[in-house]
């Protein structure tokens, strides 16, 4: 069976949705013939190297990438496909069986609504990866969301929808029949964090770190950083350390803050997913600070390096961590609310250091049982034999 994954776009976006989309073609290419479809499509900078992205696709050919044109306006982007795109995005989903994409771009979507009505035997599969709406009731998110839902309702037929959340499924089933929207997790690579020999954390500081993307508009970094700011000026010589790993407009206030504090404060840019593990296992508690977040690949990556979380109360976190003992919501993102929750787990540390590390063997064993990426495959294996109606 041919399945085409396609990554609306660039991988060198270096998302989580560009890396969902390399483990996925990864996993599934054990089981399938699989084509990796992408476009040239740049939200930011890069952040993944093409180095790095052949070393994760293992030996899996890229094909070259779909063409843009990209046009500015008032520092918003618009894409559009060239007429030679669309005529090779075409040529590329009829040759396969099952298309599997992600629900932004309603441009592209229209361009696969297309191709189905002239290919009818094509299973189209449409992940939701993102949050359904802004807070902003007037936002072009929220209208593009509504358009390509709108849509995709007209499409019944052959086409199906997967979400990461069941908040998100039950969301859809508003639009579309419930047999055609399935859940399946959203696993991870975390064959680095099963090794015997794991890194053991020191026990001469309690080690902070935030890992993800500097801004504070999606991240909440700002508020992050005044509170590892405020806090250390009101706690003198604690045995906290703090370090801060990414890249972002925010780099100069991190950089700053290092500057200020150099002996409880560590800036750490880009690492690649070695390093990044290595990072997190020497670290004992993961600051998650973001103001949305549908998923949160980090919050899995460091359950799995024995990390405890203290994090903002979003969907996905919600639904990852709602009722374990290793998770601390904060009530909302506020400087006074992590100041706290750090101080509170600092003090039960010095207390009982015992109880911190049972804690973190608690959510090493909670992410490799619920989100192995081999989970995620099986799901998705078993998930296209049924639509494809193939017996095992």
């Amino acid at each position: 069976m041919n399945v085409l994954v396609f990554s609306k776009n660039a991988l060198e976006n270096g998302r989580g949705g560009e890396i969902f989309f390399i483990e996925l073609v990864v996993g599934l290419e054990k089981y399938y013939k699989v084509t990796l479809l992408e476009t040239d499509i740049l939200i930011n900078k890069k952040f993944l190297l093409k180095e790095e992205i052949e070393r994760r696709l293992g030996g899996i050919k890229r094909i070259p990438q779909l063409k843009f044109a990209q046009l500015n306006v008032s520092n918003k982007k618009f894409n559009f496909p060239y007429p030679g795109t669309i005529r090779k995005i075409y040529k590329i989903i009829k040759g396969n069986d099952i298309l599997y994409t992600t629900a932004g771009n309603f441009k592209i979507n229209l361009i696969i609504m297309f191709s189905s009505l002239l290919n009818p035997r094509i299973k189209c599969v449409i992940g939701y990866h993102k949050p359904l709406h802004s807070e902003k009731k007037t936002s072009l998110y929220n209208l593009a969301y509504r358009i390509n839902i709108l849509f995709f309702s007209l499409f019944k037929k052959n086409f199906y929808h997967h979400t990461i959340s069941l908040h998100t499924k039950k969301y859809l089933e508003n639009f579309f029949n419930q047999e055609k929207i399935s859940f399946l997790i959203e696993g991870l690579e975390l064959d680095m964090f099963t090794e015997d020999d794991i890194e053991k954390k020191r026990d001469d500081s309690l080690k902070f770190v935030y890992l993800g993307f500097l801004d504070d508009i999606h991240k909440g970094v700002g508020v992050l950083l005044k509170a590892i700011e405020e806090f250390l000026n009101e706690n003198k010589n604690l045995r906290a350390f703090f370090e801060i790993i990414g890249i972002g407009p925010l780099k100069p206030d991190v950089e700053r803050l290092e500057k200020q504090f150099p002996k409880f404060v560590k800036y750490i840019g880009y690492l690649n997913k070695d390093e990044l593990g290595k990072a997190l296992k020497r670290n004992d508690i993961l600051l998650f600070s973001s103001r949305k977040e549908p998923f949160g690949r980090v919050m899995i990556e460091s359950l799995a390096a024995e990390l405890i979380i203290i994090c903002t109360p979003t969907v996905g976190s919600i639904e990852i961590l709602r009722g374990k003992k290793f998770a601390f919501f904060l009530k909302n993102l506020s400087i006074e609310e992590f100041k706290e929750r750090i101080m509170e787990l600092y003090k039960e540390w010095v207390k009982n250091p015992g109880k911190i590390r049972d804690l973190q063997k608690l959510a090493k064993q909670y992410a490799l049982d619920k989100y192995s990426i081999s989970k995620e495959i099986l799901m998705f294996k078993e998930f296209f034999n049924k639509i494809t109606k193939i017996e095992e």
